[in-house]
Order: structure tokens, then sequence, then C-alpha cells
């Protein structure tokens, strides 16, 4: 019998809950998210945990805990390595167990940067719980080092999230000169004349923390696929989603496996940047995509928000000086036949203020398609009298913030792809209007936005504003390797509108098309030289049947950089009138909203990841 992905999780959770019994647990955010949507503290709690504190070097035991967990999302090295020996030496543990989701091959990779010969994976798992014990104090105490892969977050039996690889963002064309500079700075030949693109981008180019990564989020889809008993057939849609495909593929521990697994499954790797037009979008029919638009996210989380829960509770909190808490509510229950957090976080969804502001913005959404449906020249979609309008009067008439504009722009961009070519004086025109607005709003701006003025001077908000524009100009230019899903946009006829048609949504449509249409776009790392070994001399006389993904039982669609509840929707609205047999799990880094995507484009740099 083949596991479900929420069997998978309770595996491994049910094995950490027999390691917290009298201890003091200590736990990243990463893994309190999975942990969050796999029982909660309560698990936990129930299973004898003294505590669940945050993995932090504020933190530390009582002097009578002598037992504590460390459950931990990244390798133990660096930053986390730090926080640890600090939680070790400010308490008096004499039995400590650390349990991480990254591999010893991971933590290879972090201490090395790559595989030492003569040097055993689990060495260092040795050697880091003879420095644990060193910390203590007692090389006669007790500690144990345990890899365990929680990664994963299931929110349905169809639908799943990886909450350590939440900041996992592709990175595009714009990010080359950093990757050469970053080259340098780590002393690595660099050939100047190949990185023209990102196809010249090999994995061993890319700084080590995206490397350290990809290595884990390999490690951890392996062991996944090794609970499942799986072979995989690997496609992939987009550059990063080829370098994961190919550690993937390379990796030999998965070799073996794809050897004597019982069960097969196709795995489509997708890159979130090749189309960012469906997560920009207000204009979704989930009512989730809607709360997460609406409501703050959850402390330390991405996938879940925080429910104001007053209105059912007799707790008054009249002054900040009351030592009274009102803990947040939120989406995640473990009893789904109660859930009056989940009650409350629709009602107040939609009597927040906020709902009105994102009807105004899918409005603007419905006349920026038809403007580039009547005109593939882009002659007027930037024009004075609609965008620079727009922006000046953002807060006075449509009570629209500086960060739902760029969250609009990305959305306008990518909808138009190199299907549009905008004039040069009406961008010209637009980055001043940013730059002014940048200005107006430097201290307004909320959360990581901040972050694009901070300690900015105002002679400098017109090149910050300059760079806004070159990156939507990446965005634009992110399909055009593609063939057939090179466009968003498709013309019904001439008395009919504008229609939009999100990538994902062409792709699978073909994928689940009977008729089995080629797919020039997808790319097939599992093919090749084993496909020729196979096949042997027949190979020359009889023409090879090309691989597809409804060949195997199981479809796993993945995509790197997160995803929507409308995608999934939509998906599943077309899996189920396309009449296929073919399972089909859908996965994300986590969920997006357009202010989330704002924030990984103009804010966050997906080539310095926060794992060292």
């Amino acid at each position: 019998m083949v596991l479900t992905l929420h069997q998978f999780c309770q595996v491994g959770w049910r094995e950490i809950c027999k390691k917290v019994k009298k201890a003091v647990v200590y736990i990243d955010n990463e893994a309190a998210e999975c942990l969050h949507w796999n029982g909660g503290l309560m698990e936990m709690m129930s299973a004898g945990a003294l505590t669940v504190k945050e993995f932090s070097s504020f933190e530390n035991g009582n002097p009578d805990q002598k037992k504590a967990v460390f459950i931990l999302s990244s390798p133990v090295h660096g930053t986390t390595k730090m926080i640890l020996q600090d939680l070790i030496h400010n308490s008096s543990f004499e039995y400590c167990v650390l349990i991480t989701s990254a591999h010893p091959r991971v933590h290879m990779f972090a201490k090395f940067g790559g595989h030492r010969e003569g040097i055993e994976d689990m060495s260092l798992f040795h050697s880091l719980e003879e420095e644990m014990l060193e910390w203590m104090g007692n090389m006669n105490y007790t500690v144990e080092v345990i890899y365990s892969p929680l990664f994963i977050q299931p929110l349905t039996e169809m639908i799943f999230l990886t909450p350590p690889f939440r900041d996992m963002f592709p990175f595009s064309e714009a990010h080359i000169p950093k990757i050469l500079q970053l080259q340098q700075l780590q002393h690595k030949a660099v050939h100047m004349q190949t990185h023209g693109s990102l196809s010249s981008i090999e994995f061993a180019t890319l700084p080590l923390e995206v490397q350290l990564t990809i290595h884990q989020l390999v490690s951890c889809l392996h062991s996944l696929f090794v609970s499942l008993e799986m072979q995989e057939d690997i496609y992939t849609l987009g550059h990063l989603s080829a370098l994961v495909a190919g550690q993937l593929e390379a990796l030999p521990d998965a070799s073996n496996r794809r050897k004597t697994a019982a069960n097969h499954c196709s795995l489509i790797l997708i890159d979130r940047t090749l189309d960012l037009a469906s997560v920009t979008s207000y204009n979704s029919d989930s009512l989730l995509d809607r709360i997460l638009a609406v409501l703050p996210r959850l402390p330390g989380h991405t996938n879940d928000v925080a429910v104001n829960m007053s209105p059912i509770c007799s707790a008054k909190v009249s002054s900040a000086l009351e030592n009274v808490i009102l803990p947040p509510g939120c989406l995640a229950q473990p009893n789904y036949d109660i859930c009056p957090q989940q009650a409350l976080a629709v009602t107040q969804t939609l009597r927040s203020p906020r709902t009105a502001q994102l009807e105004v913005i899918v409005s603007i959404e419905k006349v920026l398609l038809q403007n580039l449906g009547s005109s593939k020249t882009g002659v007027g979609v930037l024009a004075q009298e609609t965008w620079l309008q727009l922006v000046k009067t953002r807060q006075r008439e449509r009570n629209l913030s500086l960060a739902d504009i760029f969250g609009l722009l990305i959305h306008l961009f990518s909808l138009a792809g190199t299907d549009v070519e905008f004039p040069a004086v009406e961008q010209s025109h637009l980055v001043s209007a940013l730059t002014q607005a940048l200005s107006e709003d430097r201290d307004q701006l909320q959360g990581n936005l901040s972050k694009l003025v901070e300690l900015k001077s105002e002679e400098e908000y017109e090149e910050i504003a300059a760079e806004v524009f070159s990156k939507l100009r990446y965005i634009a230019s992110a399909r055009k390797n593609l063939v057939r899903y090179r466009s968003l946009l498709s013309q019904q006829g001439p008395s009919q509108p504008t229609a939009y048609h999100s990538l994902l949504h062409q792709l699978m449509a073909d994928v689940l098309d009977p008729a089995r249409p080629e797919l020039p776009d997808l790319t097939n790392k599992s093919s090749g030289l084993k496909v020729i070994l196979k096949s042997g001399f027949s190979l020359l006389l009889n023409r090879q049947k090309h691989q597809h993904p409804l060949d195997n039982p199981l479809v796993i669609v993945f995509i790197l950089g997160g995803i929507t509840a409308q995608e999934v929707k939509v998906i599943q609205e077309m899996l189920v009138s396309s009449g296929q047999d073919t399972k089909v799990l859908i996965g994300g880094t986590r969920l997006l909203s357009p202010s989330d995507v704002v924030e990984a484009i103009f804010v966050k740099d997906p080539l310095m990841q926060d794992m060292l």
C-alpha cells in the first residue's frame, strides 16, 4: 500500500513525539510551521514535553530541566550551530536529542562545499554529537543526532507545501551580474563570455547558499520517494527546476532506489517566475486566496493567518500594561468538524475595508487585460493619462498603496510577456512617476517593502525606480524561450474579449489531454542515455515513443517559488473534467499572495538564502 502524504508526515512526527517526554523542546520557525499543520503544539504536550520554545540564543533551560530536544529545518552550520551552542551553554542539559531535516550529505556540503572522499556522511553527525557533549560539559552525558525529512505541510490529500523552502525563489537574468560577482568573491574561475543567459548558469556557478538549499530539497524529495517506494520520471519547465532535477537525477542513492521501487510517478518541476500574472491577481474564486490577501500572517508563518478571537471570547484587553494575552486563531485545525476560528477568518475577511480595495484592483486588472488585447504594439498601455494618473491618484481617489501599484505592474509585465513592447517614452514617464511616489510614500511603506528606501537619499529614488523597471523587463522576458506556452493571452475572435490562461492551466490541459499532444517546453530529465541503453539497437530501427507524464499513475506538480489556491482549484476542476484516472498531487514551496510576490521580486534576494 502506498502511503499518503499525510501518513508520511505522521510517521515522522510520531517518531519525534517518542523523544520529547520530560524534555524542553526547541523548534525553528520552518519546522514549527510543519508541526502546526501536523497536529500542532498539543502533539508535543500530549507526548510529555515540558514546554516548547523558539530555537533562539535568547532562550535557555531552567536548572532543573535536564533533557532537551532540538527540531531544526536546516543543517547545523554557521548561525544555526552558534544558536545551538548558546542554548546548551546557557542550560544544564544532560540529555540532548537533535532532529534535523537536513540529510547528513547536506551537512557534508555545508561544511566542505561538496563531497569529500574518505569521509562518511554519518561521520559528521558523530562529530556533532561529540561537540554537543563538550558544550554540555561532560562527555558521559547523552546526545543523539537524527535525520528526519520533516518538510511537508499537507493542506489536503491533494495539496502540500514545504515550509523549509518557503524562501526559495527562481532567479532571473537580472541576477547574472550578481552571480558573477559572488563567484569572484568565492575565488571561483569566471568565464565572462559564457554567462549571457540563464542557460549558461550551471549548478556549480551558483552561490553556495543556493546550492545548499537545492541539495536539501533534493535529499528531502528522495527521502519522500523512499517512503513511497517510488521511482520518478522527472520533467522540468524553467531553469531553476532544471538544476534541481539534475541534482535529483544524479543523486547516487536515488539511482539505487529507482532500481527496486515498486511504484512509479511523474514529477513536474516548474519555475514560478514563468508566470507571475497568476499570483499577482486578486481576481480569484478561492476564498483562501482572499483570506491570505486580507488578514495578517500568523507570526513566523507563511501559510496561515492570524484571526482576531475577541468576538467569541470574554477576555477584554483594555491596556497593554495588563498581563492579558489573547492569542490569535488560525486556519489549521486538528478537529475539522468544529472550526470557529475558520468561520471568523471568513467573516473578518469579508468585512475588512481591504476587500473594497481589492475590488478596485480587480477592475484595473480587467482593464489592463483588454488594453493588452487591443494594443499589440503596447502603445498607450502605459500612457500618461492611464498609468501616470493611477500612480498620482492611488491614495486620494482609489485608496491604494504603492505596494498595490507594484503588484499591478508585475501583473501587467508578466501578462504581456514578449507579445507586447511598451514604448520607451511611456516607460520613462512612469519611472518619473514612481520616483515621485517613492518620495511621497517613504514613511508609509509596510513590512519588508520599506527596505526599498531604507537609508536612501532623495537623489537615489530615481535609481530605485529605474531598478524596479529593469526587473519588470526581465519578468516580461521570462517566457521568451518557450514555444507552446510563450503567451498567456488568447483572442477568441474579433467580437470576443481577450482571455488570459495561466501557464499552469495551459500545461495541465496538455498533460491531461487523452490525445497526448507534444510538450516541447517540458524537458524530460529522466530520458537520454538510460533510454538508449534500455532500447539498444532497436532504437536505431524503430521510432522511439516519447515519454509522457501520463505514462505513470501518479503525477506530482511542484512549483518552485509558491502557488495559489486558485491555481489548485483550476487543476482540480481540469482533472475531474478530463476523466483521467491519474492521481495528481500539487505542491509548492509556499502559498503566495500578491504582496508576497512584490516582496520576492523587489526586496528579497533569491541568491542569498538564509541557510548558513
